[in-house]
Protein backbone atom coordinates (compact mmCIF):
# COMPACT_ATOMS: atom_id res chain seq x y z
CA UNK A 1 0.00 0.00 0.00
CA UNK A 2 1.17 3.60 -1.08
CA UNK A 3 1.05 5.99 1.82
CA UNK A 4 2.71 9.22 1.66
CA UNK A 5 5.31 9.56 4.21
CA UNK A 6 5.89 13.69 3.99
CA UNK A 7 2.02 14.14 5.14
CA UNK A 8 2.82 12.12 8.45
CA UNK A 9 6.13 13.72 8.84
CA UNK A 10 4.09 17.17 8.60
CA UNK A 11 1.33 16.17 10.90
CA UNK A 12 4.21 14.55 13.43
CA UNK A 13 5.76 18.38 13.35
CA UNK A 14 2.09 20.14 13.88
CA UNK A 15 1.70 17.65 16.69
CA UNK A 16 4.81 18.31 18.43
CA UNK A 17 3.56 22.03 17.90
CA UNK A 18 0.40 21.82 19.47
CA UNK A 19 2.27 20.31 22.64
CA UNK A 20 4.46 23.02 22.71
CA UNK A 21 1.63 25.41 21.95
CA UNK A 22 -0.28 24.35 24.93
CA UNK A 23 3.00 24.01 27.46
CA UNK A 24 3.59 27.86 26.71
CA UNK A 25 -0.35 28.60 27.58
CA UNK A 26 -0.28 29.54 31.47
CA UNK A 27 -3.63 31.78 32.20
CA UNK A 28 -6.38 30.05 33.63
CA UNK A 29 -8.41 31.36 31.16
CA UNK A 30 -6.36 29.40 28.78
CA UNK A 31 -6.20 25.70 30.83
CA UNK A 32 -8.78 24.64 28.48
CA UNK A 33 -7.46 25.18 25.19
CA UNK A 34 -3.99 23.82 26.97
CA UNK A 35 -5.70 20.58 27.20
CA UNK A 36 -7.25 20.61 23.89
CA UNK A 37 -3.78 21.47 22.30
CA UNK A 38 -2.20 18.64 24.13
CA UNK A 39 -5.11 15.80 23.16
CA UNK A 40 -4.97 16.56 19.58
CA UNK A 41 -0.79 17.03 19.59
CA UNK A 42 -1.05 13.29 21.50
CA UNK A 43 -3.11 12.15 18.93
CA UNK A 44 -1.34 13.58 15.85
CA UNK A 45 2.02 12.21 17.10
CA UNK A 46 0.87 8.80 18.10
CA UNK A 47 -0.75 8.67 14.59
CA UNK A 48 2.16 9.87 12.60
CA UNK A 49 4.75 7.64 14.38
CA UNK A 50 2.78 4.76 13.96
CA UNK A 51 2.35 5.39 10.18
CA UNK A 52 5.77 6.36 9.61
CA UNK A 53 6.47 3.37 10.73
CA UNK A 54 4.63 0.78 9.27
CA UNK A 55 5.42 2.98 5.76
CA UNK A 56 8.82 1.74 6.89
CA UNK A 57 8.33 -1.55 8.29
CA UNK A 58 6.18 -2.11 4.62
CA UNK A 59 8.86 -0.98 2.45
CA UNK A 60 11.29 -3.65 4.35
CA UNK A 61 8.50 -6.39 3.89
CA UNK A 62 6.80 -5.94 0.64
CA UNK A 63 5.27 -9.65 1.13
CA UNK A 64 3.34 -8.05 4.53
CA UNK A 65 1.99 -5.02 2.24
CA UNK A 66 0.84 -6.99 -0.58
CA UNK A 67 -0.83 -9.58 2.09
CA UNK A 68 -2.26 -6.59 3.92
CA UNK A 69 -4.20 -4.98 0.64
CA UNK A 70 -5.36 -8.04 -0.06
CA UNK A 71 -6.81 -8.76 2.76
CA UNK A 72 -8.61 -5.41 2.75
CA UNK A 73 -9.91 -5.87 -0.44
CA UNK A 74 -11.32 -9.27 -0.45
CA UNK A 75 -15.30 -9.35 -0.48
CA UNK A 76 -15.40 -11.40 2.69
CA UNK A 77 -13.36 -9.50 4.96
CA UNK A 78 -15.29 -6.41 3.85
CA UNK A 79 -18.61 -7.98 4.89
CA UNK A 80 -17.20 -9.29 8.10
CA UNK A 81 -16.25 -6.04 8.65
CA UNK A 82 -19.28 -4.11 7.97
CA UNK A 83 -21.71 -6.70 10.08
CA UNK A 84 -18.92 -5.97 12.96
CA UNK A 85 -19.99 -2.19 12.12
CA UNK A 86 -23.52 -3.20 12.09
CA UNK A 87 -23.65 -4.79 15.26
CA UNK A 88 -21.16 -2.27 17.03
CA UNK A 89 -23.62 0.71 16.09
CA UNK A 90 -26.51 -1.40 17.43
CA UNK A 91 -24.86 -1.77 20.73
CA UNK A 92 -24.17 2.11 20.90
CA UNK A 93 -27.26 2.94 19.96
CA UNK A 94 -28.51 1.59 22.96
CA UNK A 95 -25.54 2.08 25.21
CA UNK A 96 -26.34 5.88 24.09
CA UNK A 97 -29.90 5.66 25.69
CA UNK A 98 -28.69 3.72 28.78
CA UNK A 99 -26.66 7.27 29.47
CA UNK A 100 -29.89 9.46 28.90
CA UNK A 101 -31.34 7.08 31.64
CA UNK A 102 -27.99 7.54 33.53
CA UNK A 103 -28.22 11.50 33.23
CA UNK A 104 -31.85 11.20 34.82
CA UNK A 105 -31.04 9.04 37.54
CA UNK A 106 -28.33 11.00 38.96
CA UNK A 107 -30.35 14.75 38.30
CA UNK A 108 -27.65 16.11 35.65
CA UNK A 109 -29.02 18.67 34.00
CA UNK A 110 -32.08 18.67 31.63
CA UNK A 111 -29.78 20.19 28.73
CA UNK A 112 -27.12 17.30 29.28
CA UNK A 113 -30.32 14.92 29.60
CA UNK A 114 -31.89 16.60 26.23
CA UNK A 115 -28.26 16.63 24.04
CA UNK A 116 -27.61 12.44 24.88
CA UNK A 117 -31.52 11.68 23.71
CA UNK A 118 -30.68 14.49 20.53
CA UNK A 119 -27.72 11.59 19.89
CA UNK A 120 -29.73 8.71 20.26
CA UNK A 121 -32.05 10.51 17.78
CA UNK A 122 -29.68 11.50 15.37
CA UNK A 123 -28.03 7.81 15.79
CA UNK A 124 -31.61 6.92 14.78
CA UNK A 125 -32.17 9.06 11.91
CA UNK A 126 -29.01 8.17 10.14
CA UNK A 127 -29.80 4.80 10.23
CA UNK A 128 -32.85 5.26 8.76
CA UNK A 129 -31.49 8.06 6.26
CA UNK A 130 -29.13 4.93 5.02
CA UNK A 131 -31.74 1.90 5.42
CA UNK A 132 -33.60 3.63 2.66
CA UNK A 133 -31.24 4.59 0.59
CA UNK A 134 -29.76 1.56 0.50
CA UNK A 135 -33.27 -0.09 0.06
CA UNK A 136 -33.60 1.99 -3.35
CA UNK A 137 -30.19 0.81 -4.32
CA UNK A 138 -30.63 -2.86 -4.15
Amino acid sequence: MKRKTPVYIAALIGGICCIVASLLLRDEVAKAVSGLLIGFGAGLVGMSVAQIYMNRFESKHPEFAKRTEIELKDERNALIRYRAKAKAGDITHWLIMGIAYLTIIISAPVWVTLAVVAVFLTHTAIGLYYMSKYQKEM
